[in-house]
C-alpha cells in the first residue's frame, strides 16, 4: 500500500505499517517515559524508561493487531477475503474485497474486534497480581495494556461511523429497516456527532491550559469527522453505481500488441503513437497479460530491440479480468490497487471487448450529473460490493497520546 511497508504475512494477510504509525509511537513511549513510568518506578534512568516505553507501545500494536486479525478471520468465515491489514497513526483497518452483504455478516465482523480487546484487557487484568509477584517492570506494563484495552473495546463500541459500533448499529438498523442505505446514513450522522463533540471538548481542554490534551482530542474528532464524510461520500457512489454494470461504462478495447514483438516496437508502435501508459498483449490474438511503463524502466534502453514483451509483462493469469455482467460496485476495488491504468474486460468466448479505466468511471459520474438520472433499477441482491475498510482500532489508555480512536 502507498505509504506502508510490510512487516509480515499471517495466515495469508499481508500486516503493512503505514509511516504515519511512527510517529504514535514515539509519541507513546516518550509519553510512558516521561509520565507513568517514572511515577511507578522512581530512581530509575531515563534510558530505562524509555526502554519500557518502547516495549509497551509494542505490546499495545501487537494487541490493535489482534483486534484487526479478529475481524478479518470473521470476515474470511463469511466468505469475504482479506488480502491486507494496516496499522496507522490512529490504530488500523482491515481491508475487506467487498462490503458484507447482509446486517448479520455486518454485525458478526464488527463486534469480534471489540470483545477481542475486552477479552485482551480482561486477561492482563487477571494476570497483574502474578507479573507484579514475578516484577513490577513487567506488572506495570501488563495493567498498562489491560486498562488500555478494555478502553479501546468499550471506546470502540461508541454508536457511530468509522467506529466498530457504528458498524453494529448500521447491522441493527439495516435489519430492523431492510434499508442499507439508510442505515449507514444514520450511522454516519452519529459520527458526525461524535466528531464534533470530541473537537469541541479539545477546545476546551485548550482553554484549560490542557494543550496538547486538547489537540490530541480534536485530531481524534478531525479523523472522526472525515470518516463520516467518507462514509456519506461512499453512500453516494453507491447509489449512481447501484444496479450499473461494467459494461455499461467500459471503453472500448484499446490497441494491444503481440507478445513476440520488441519493447522497441512497443513503444514507438502503440506507446508514443497512442499515448498508452497501459498496453494489452496478446499471443495468437488472445490476451496473455499486460505492460506497463514500469516493466520498460526495468530493461535498459539499449536491450529494447532484443526484449520481447512477453519477456516483461505481467501475464494474464496475474492479471483481474472482469467480464461484462458484473456489477461496477463489486470490481471498483480491484481497479483502485490495480498496477495499470485499467482493467481488461473478456466476453464469455474470451474475447476482448474493453477495458474499465478511471477516465470511464469519471465520465460515466459526469454524465450522470448533468443528466441528473440513476442507474439500472434493477440492484445487484447481495450487498453493494464496495471495499470496506473496517475502521475498528487505535491504541487506548488513560492519557494521550493513547486516547482511543476507531
Amino acid at each position: 500500500m502507498r505509504g506502508s511497508i510490510n512487516i509480515a504475512t499471517i495466515a495469508g494477510i499481508a500486516i503493512d505499517i503505514n509511516f504515519s504509525w511512527f510517529i504514535i509511537f514515539v509519541l507513546l513511549a516518550v509519553t510512558l517515559a516521561n509520565g507513568q513510568f517514572p511515577a511507578a518506578l522512581p530512581d530509575k534512568s531515563y534510558a530505562f524508561y524509555l526502554l519500557l516505553g518502547a516495549l509497551t507501545a509494542m505490546l499495545l500494536f501487537a494487541s490493535v493487531l489482534l483486534h484487526e486479525l479478529a475481524h478479518a478471520l470473521v470476515a474470511r468465515m463469511r466468505g469475504i477475503e482479506v488480502h491486507t491489514i494496516e496499522l496507522y497513526i490512529f490504530g488500523g483497518v482491515s481491508n475487506l474485497e467487498r462490503e458484507p452483504p447482509t446486517p448479520a455478516a455486518t454485525f458478526l465482523i464488527s463486534i469480534v474486534g471489540p470483545l477481542t480487546s475486552l477479552v485482551v484487557g480482561g486477561i492482563c487484568i487477571v494476570l497483574v497480581g502474578p507479573a507484579m509477584a514475578f516484577s513490577i517492570p513487567l506488572g506495570i506494563i501488563i495493567e498498562y495494556l489491560g486498562i488500555t484495552n478494555i478502553v479501546l473495546g468499550v471506546f470502540n463500541l461508541l454508536p457511530g461511523l468509522p467506529l466498530d459500533g457504528g458498524q453494529v448499529l448500521r447491522a441493527i438498523i439495516w435489519a430492523a429497516t431492510h434499508n442499507q442505505q439508510r442505515a449507514t446514513r444514520v450511522t454516519a450522522a452519529v459520527g458526525q456527532i461524535l466528531a464534533f463533540f470530541f473537537i469541541i471538548i479539545g477546545i476546551l481542554e485548550v482553554f484549560n491550559g490542557l494543550i496538547f490534551d486538547g489537540i490530541w482530542i480534536g485530531l481524534i474528532g478531525w479523523f472522526f469527522l472525515q470518516a463520516a464524510q467518507n462514509s456519506n461520500a461512499r453512500l453516494a457512489l453507491q447509489t449512481v453505481f447501484r444496479g450499473v454494470k461494467v459494461s455499461r461504462v467500459m471503453s472500448p478495447a484499446p490497441p494491444t500488441i503481440e507478445a513476440n514483438r520488441t519493447i522497441e516496437q512497443l513503444v514507438t508502435g502503440v506507446i508514443l503513437q497512442q499515448s498508452q501508459r497501459t498496453v494489452l498483449v496478446t499471443r495468437m490474438h488472445s490476451l496473455a497479460g499486460q505492460v506497463t511503463l514500469n516493466h520498460l524502466r526495468r530493461v535498459p534502453r539499449e536491450q529494447w530491440g532484443q526484449t520481447m514483451v512477453g519477456e516483461v509483462m505481467t501475464g494474464i493469469e496475474q492479471l483481474h479480468v472482469l467480464n461484462p455482467d458484473q456489477y461496477l460496485l463489486d470490481v471498483l476495488p480491484f481497479l483502485a490497487e490495480h498496477e495499470g491504468d485499467h482493467l481488461p474486460v473478456l466476453a464469455a468466448d474470451g474475447q476482448l471487448v474493453g477495458v474499465l479505466d478511471r477516465e470511464a468511471i469519471v465520465r460515466y459520474l459526469q454524465l450522470h450529473q448533468m443528466l441528473g438520472s440513476g442507474g439500472e433499477s434493477t440492484p445487484p441482491s447481495q450487498g453493494s460490493g464496495t471495499r470496506e475498510r473496517q475502521d475498528v482500532s487505535a491504541p487506548g489508555a488513560t492519557s494521550p497520546p493513547s486516547s482511543p480512536v476507531g
